[in-house]
C-alpha cells in the first residue's frame, strides 16, 4: 500500500523486454550440464578484481552502490534434513534447475562481497569452482559483508538452484536462508582436506572467548558469534560455558536476535548464586524488551533489583519498561518525544503496542477483518502499532538513497523503487532466527501462495522467502517519516502539489501485521498516520459495535473509470464493490465526459471573486457536476466525493470578499466527503424549519483527510467574524479532524497558530 511503483513509468515495458531477454539469452541452455567451466584461479582472481573497484568507488559513509534486486520465481524451500538429500557435483548440474533431493559441499575461496546479495567464489569437492550467490542476508550496516563468512568456511547448499548469466558466468544461488548449512570446525560433515582450516589448533574455552571479546570490542558481532559458541562448544567446566553463553547473549542482542539471546541469558543463570545471576537477569530483561514482553520483563528487572538495589542501569529499565506499560494499556502516548524520535535515521520509536476496541474476527468473502468491539466516537484511537519490520529508504538524504533499490518482482512484473528489498530481507532474517514471532508474519494474507507446512528442519526454523515476499506485496505500507511534517512539507515547501488528495508513493516501507488486517473499501471509516516506525489508526466517523473498518489500498483518482480502479487494485485478488465503486460501474461514458467537461469549463473561470457573472456560472456549473451523481437503486446517494477539492478549490477563491458564499462552498465539500452537517449561517433554514439561533453540528462525520481541518479552520476566522459563538465549536471540529488525519493533536499549533 502506497508503495513507489514504476508501474506506468516512460520505458518501464521496455526496461522489462530488455531484463527478459537477458534471461532469455541466459535460458537456453536450461536443463543442459556445463562443460565450459571457468577455472577456480580465474574466478578469485575476478571476484577479487570486482571487489577492488566496489572499495575504489564505494560512498566510504554508506557503502557500495546499490543494483536491482531480481526477486525470483516462487519455489518452496527444502523441507529435507541435509541427510536424508544426496551428494551431488556441480559438474553434473544442470542450467536453471533446482536440484531437488539433492545437496552440495562448498568450500569458500574468496571473501565475501555484497551488493544487494552476499557474493563469492566457492568449489565442491571435486575443485569446479563457481560464484556463490546468497540473497537475504543481514544488512551490511549489522553484519561487514568481509566478516559475513570468511576465506575457508565451509556450508552444505541443501537443493541447489544452479544458473547462467548471459555473460557465461554460473553461480549457485541460494534465496531461502534454511537451504545453507554451515559447518563449525568439528562437524563430521566437513570434508577432511578442508578440515584443517576451521579447527582451533588446541587452544582453551578461556583463549577463544578472549578473542570473541577482542571481536566485541571491534562491533564485529558475527565474528564474536561464532568465537562464543566454539568457546561453550570446547568447554570443560559449567562456568567456561556459562561464560561463553553470557556473552554470546549480548552478541545475539546486536544481531537482533533478542529469541537467542534470551535463550543464552537462561541458560547462563545459576539460580541462587546472588550477584553472578545480575548479568543473566538483565541481560534476560533486555532480550524481553526487544520482544516486546514487557510484563514478564519487568518481572526480571524487579528480580535484579532485589539483588542488588543499588543497580542503576536495572532501575533506568523499570522507568522505561513502565512506560511502555502504560502505551500498552491506556494508548496514552507522548507525541512530542515520538516526533523527536522520528527524527534520527532511521527513525525508529521506542514505544509500545496500543490495541484498543479491535479484534481480528471472519469477514465473510474478504476473509479475515478488523472490527470494533465496542461503539467509538470520531477521532478515537483505535490501535498504534510498531512496525515488525521497517526500512527506510528516504530519497532526501544519503542514507535513505542508499537503502533504496528497484525490486523486479518476475511473478507479476512489477518494479518497485525504495526499501521493499532490505524489507524482504530483515522479515527473512527475523523470521529465521526469532521463530517464536513468525506467525504473526505467516499467518497474513498471502493470496494463492500455498506455503511449505513443515517448520523446522536440521534444527533450525524454515522460512519461506517466496510466502515473504508475497506477504509483503499484499501487506506492507509505504510510509513517511511522519504524515505531519509531510504534509507541512506539501503546504509549505517547494512542492507543487500543495493540497494532495491522493495518498503518495513512498519508498520508505514497513508491516505492520495488526494495520494489514483492514480490509479495502474506497469509502473509508478509518484512517492512518505514521510517526517514524509507528502506525496510527484512528475513527474517522462514528461507528457502532461490531463495525467492520476499512481504508483505501489505492486512492481513487478523479474521472478514473470503473475498470482503472479495479486494476489498481488487482494485485489484491478482489474486486471492490464499495458505493462508489458501484457509481463507477453504473456510470456511463458519456456522463463521465460530461462530468470532465464541466471541470475543464470550472477551472478556466479564475478570480471569481471578481465578477458576479463568473460567480454565478461557476456556482451553475458546480450544481449541474452535482446533479450528475444520481441515487442508487436502493434510493441512497453516493457522495460525490470526487467533488469536494472542486469545493475547497472554490471556497478559497472566495474567502477574499464572499465569507458567506465561500462557507457554503466549504460546507458542500465537506457533504461530498459524507458529512451531514448543520450550518447557519450561512443556511437559514434547518430540515425545513428556520433557524433563529446560529449552530454548527456534525450530524454525521464523512470521510477525513488533512484538508478536512483545513476547511473548520477557516470557519474558525469565518464564524469569529459572522457568529462569535460558533468559534470555539469549529475549532473542537479542527482539531477533532486534525487528530485523524496525523493521529495526533499535540502538534496542532504548528499548523494552526493563529487558534491554537
Amino acid at each position: 500500500m502506497d508503495f513507489k511503483e514504476i508501474a506506468d513509468a516512460p520505458g518501464k515495458y521496455q526496461a522489462f523486454e530488455e531484463i527478459k531477454q537477458r534471461i532469455a539469452r541466459a535460458s537456453l541452455r536450461n536443463g543442459q550440464t556445463v562443460r565450459d567451466f571457468t577455472s577456480a584461479n580465474e574466478l578469485v582472481a575476478s571476484l577479487m578484481k570486482s571487489l577492488e573497484q566496489m572499495d575504489s568507488t564505494v560512498d566510504q559513509a554508506h557503502g557500495p552502490t546499490r543494483v536491482p534486486y531480481y526477486a525470483p520465481p516462487s519455489y518452496p524451500p527444502c523441507v529435507l534434513s541435509a541427510q536424508e538429500l544426496k551428494p551431488l557435483m556441480i559438474s553434473t548440474m544442470r542450467l536453471g534447475e533446482h536440484h531437488r533431493g539433492h545437496r552440495t559441499t562448498v568450500h569458500i575461496l574468496t571473501p565475501a562481497g555484497r551488493k544487494n546479495t552476499i557474493m563469492a567464489i566457492g568449489e565442491d569437492e571435486e575443485g569446479t569452482a563457481v560464484l556463490l550467490v546468497l540473497y537475504n542476508q543481514p544488512d551490511d550496516d549489522q553484519v561487514s559483508n568481509r566478516l559475513f563468512f570468511r576465506q575457508g568456511d565451509v556450508c552444505i547448499l541443501k537443493e541447489p538452484l544452479f544458473m547462467g548469466y548471459s555473460d557465461g558466468m554460473y553461480n549457485l544461488q541460494v534465496h531461502h536462508v534454511s537451504d545453507i548449512i554451515w559447518l563449525e570446525g568439528t562437524d563430521h560433515r566437513t570434508p577432511s582436506k578442508w578440515r584443517r582450516d576451521l579447527l582451533s589448533g588446541g587452544e582453551t574455552s578461556e583463549d577463544i572467548r578472549k578473542q570473541g571479546n577482542a571481536a566485541v570490542k571491534e562491533e564485529d558481532w558475527v565474528t564474536a558469534e561464532r568465537l562464543y559458541t566454539q568457546a561453550s562448544n570446547i568447554a570443560t567446566t559449567c562456568e567456561e560455558t556459562r561464560l561463553a553463553l553470557l556473552n554470546r547473549s549480548l552478541v545475539n542482542l546486536r544481531l537482533d536476535r533478542p529469541e537467542k539471546a534470551l535463550d543464552d541469558a537462561r541458560m547462563s543463570r545459576v539460580p541462587g548464586n546472588g550477584a553472578a545471576d545480575e548479568m543473566p537477569l538483565f541481560r534476560e530483561a533486555k532480550a524481553l524488551y526487544a520482544l516486546r514482553q514487557f510484563e514478564v520483563c519487568m518481572e526480571r528487572l524487579l528480580s535484579l533489583v532485589r539483588l542488588n538495589p543499588r543497580n542503576t542501569d536495572a532501575w533506568a529499565e523499570i522507568k522505561r519498561v513502565k512506560q511502555r506499560q502504560r502505551e500498552a494499556e491506556t494508548g496514552a502516548y507522548d507525541f512530542r518525544s515520538m516526533y523527536r524520535q522520528a527524527e534520527a535515521t532511521p527513525p525508529i520509536i521506542d514505544c509500545a503496542t496500543y490495541t484498543g476496541p479491535v479484534a481480528v474476527r471472519d469477514a465473510g468473502h474478504r476473509g479475515r477483518g478488523l472490527f470494533t468491539t465496542r461503539p467509538v466516537k470520531a477521532g478515537e484511537l483505535l490501535f498504534c502499532e510498531k512496525a515488525f519490520a521497517y526500512s527506510y529508504a528516504h530519497n532526501h538524504d544519503s542514507v535513505g538513497r542508499y537503502e533504496s533499490t528497484v525490486l523486479v518482482n518476475f511473478d507479476n512484473e512489477t518494479l518497485c523503487v525504495g526499501g521493499q528489498t532490505r524489507l524482504i530481507a530483515q522479515v527473512v532474517q527475523k523470521l529465521y532466527h526469532n521463530p517464536s514471532v513468525a506467525e504473526a508474519i505467516t499467518d497474513l494474507h498471502h493470496g494463492d501462495y500455498i506455503p511449505v507446512s513443515i517448520r523446522e528442519v536440521d534444527g533450525a526454523p524454515v522460512v519461506d522467502t517466496s510466502l515473504i515476499v508475497k506477504i509483503i506485496k499484499l501487506n506492507a505500507f509505504g510510509a513517511p517519516r511522519s504524515t505531519q511534517h509531510y504534509l507541512l512539507d506539501k503546504m509549505f515547501g517547494n512542492s507543487r502539489d500543495r493540497f494532495p488528495v491522493v495518498a503518495p508513493a513512498y519508498t520508505t516501507c514497513g508491516i505492520w501485521p495488526l494495520a494489514s488486517r483492514i480490509n479495502h473499501s474506497c469509502i473509508t471509516n478509518c484512517c492512518r498516520s505514521f510517526i517514524g516506525d509507528m502506525q496510527i489508526v484512528r475513527a474517522c466517523q462514528d461507528l457502532e459495535a461490531d463495525t467492520e473498518l476499512y481504508f483505501a489500498y489505492k486512492s481513487s483518482l478523479m474521472y478514473q473509470t470503473y475498470e482503472e480502479t479495479q486494476k489498481k487494485l488487482g494485485k489484491w485478488g478482489f474486486v471492490c464493490a464499495c458505493a462508489l465503486c458501484s457509481d463507477k460501474k453504473h456510470t456511463t461514458q458519456s456522463v463521465l465526459q460530461q462530468r470532465m467537461a464541466l471541470e475543464v469549463e470550472l477551472a478556466s473561470l479564475k478570480e471569481l471573486g471578481t465578477s458576479k457573472t463568473k460567480l454565478q456560472r461557476a456556482k451553475t456549473i458546480l450544481q449541474s457536476l452535482q446533479e450528475t451523481y444520481t441515487p442508487q437503486e436502493d434510493g441512497l446517494s453516493v457522495p460525490p466525493v470526487q467533488l469536494f477539492l472542486t469545493y475547497f478549490a472554490r471556497a478559497i477563491e472566495l474567502f477574499q470578499r464572499e465569507l458567506l458564499e465561500g462557507l457554503e462552498m466549504l460546507l458542500k465539500g465537506l457533504e461530498a466527503l459524507g458529512f451531514v452537517i448543520v450550518a447557519s449561517p450561512p443556511r437559514l433554514t434547518i430540515e425545513g424549519k428556520e433557524q433563529k439561533t446560529p449552530k454548527l453540528e456534525i450530524k454525521r462525520w464523512g470521510q477525513t483527510n488533512h484538508l478536512v481541518d483545513f476547511a473548520f479552520s477557516h470557519m474558525i476566522h469565518i464564524y469569529g467574524n459572522i457568529a462569535p459563538e460558533l468559534r470555539d465549536v469549529a475549532k473542537e471540529y479542527t482539531r477533532v479532524a486534525y487528530t485523524i488525519s496525523r493521529g495526533e493533536s499535540e502538534s496542532i499549533i504548528i499548523r494552526y497558530p493563529l487558534w491554537f
